[in-house]
Formats: structure tokens, C-alpha cells, sequence
């Protein structure tokens, strides 16, 4: 994916209005369910909302509205495990979230965390080429002191921040989590 941006939905989410971001993003969807780049944005935005809800401002949301992030998400799941399996974006950006959070996709945490981490070896090994699936494939295997780790955000660093220009939550949480001191560059 050589860039993540949706600048209508990602000025919705900058707003902290969810619901409206994610209503445009789910249209968007069923209307083309094989875009990809639509499905993991949709993804991860419910994904996002569901872990951070105590802690993201969700004074646009009801607290009821909880359980229908919950549930999309679970959906969104059920149809990428179907539709994507072998797609390497898929299996990366899936395998992150499971891996983090396994409490969310399985009830068996230990199992689930081991399903995260194989869709990301999976996923690297459908596109050992881009540097955005590098550094996740990496970014859980080493410390970001490790030498392999820290070599491949020097090296995709410029690249991998082009692909998450934006101000949505994915491009955001993606910046923090891949691209550590990125400023320091």
C-alpha cells in the first residue's frame, strides 16, 4: 500500500467524530468490499475505539455504541480471515492488532497471540519488499535498540513515513508505533 490516506474520513477521525467516520468508511466498504485499503482503515479504526474507549475522547459516541464497534470489528475479522488470507497487508495489519490486543479475537489468549504473530510471519513472507510490513515483522520480534530493528527504520524511515501521511488514527498509531524518535531522523 504505498499510501493510507482518506482525507474525508481521516479529517472525521482528527475530529474525534467516530461514529461519522466510520458510517463513510462502512458505506465505502459494501460498496467495494474488495478495497482493501477502505477494510483495514474501517478495521482499524473500530479496533482502535474498542481498546483505547476509557481513554480516547469519545464524547461523539454513546457508551452503547461500544458494542457496535465490537461487533463490526468481529465482522470485519470474519470476512478478512475469508477474503484476505493472502493478502500481506491483511495478515500484517490483522496480526498487529491480534497480537496486542488477543483478548478481542479469540478467547483463548495465549492461542490467539500465537494466530497474531503467525499472520505477521505470514505476511512477511508474502512481501518481504515493502518496508511498512518489515517493520511490523520486526518492530515485535527486536527492541527498538536492536540493530536489525533500528537499520530498517533508518532505511524506511522517509518511505514508510510518505505511506502514513495523514492525521487519521491508523497513519497516527502506525507513526508512533513503527517509527520511534522518528523525529530525531
Amino acid at each position: 500500500m504505498k499510501n493510507w490516506e482518506l482525507k474525508d474520513t481521516d479529517q472525521l477521525e482528527k475530529e474525534s467524530d467516530w461514529n461519522a467516520a466510520r458510517n463513510k468508511l462502512y458505506h465505502n466498504w459494501k460498496e467495494n468490499p474488495q478495497d482493501l485499503k477502505v477494510f483495514l482503515k474501517l478495521s482499524f479504526l473500530c479496533w482502535y475505539l474498542v481498546v483505547e474507549w476509557g481513554v480516547e475522547n469519545t464524547s461523539k459516541v454513546q457508551e452503547s455504541d461500544y458494542d457496535d464497534y465490537e461487533e463490526l470489528l468481529q465482522e470485519l475479522y470474519h470476512y478478512g480471515i475469508i477474503h484476505f488470507k493472502e493478502d500481506a497487508f491483511f495478515n500484517a495489519v490483522f496480526g498487529f492488532m491480534i497480537e496486542l490486543f488477543p483478548e478481542y479475537f479469540g478467547e483463548d489468549y495465549d492461542k490467539t497471540k500465537e494466530f497474531g504473530d503467525s499472520l505477521i510471519n505470514k505476511s512477511f513472507n508474502l512481501n518481504k519488499e515493502d518496508p511498512f510490513i518489515e517493520l511490523i515483522y520486526l518492530s515485535g520480534r527486536t527492541p527498538s535498540r536492536n540493530p536489525a530493528y533500528s537499520n530498517a527504520v533508518e532505511k524506511h524511515f522517509t518511505t514508510v513515513k510518505n505511506m502514513l501521511k495523514g492525521t487519521g488514527v491508523f497513519q497516527e498509531y502506525f507513526s508512533y508505533m513503527l517509527l520511534p524518535n522518528g523525529n530525531q531522523l
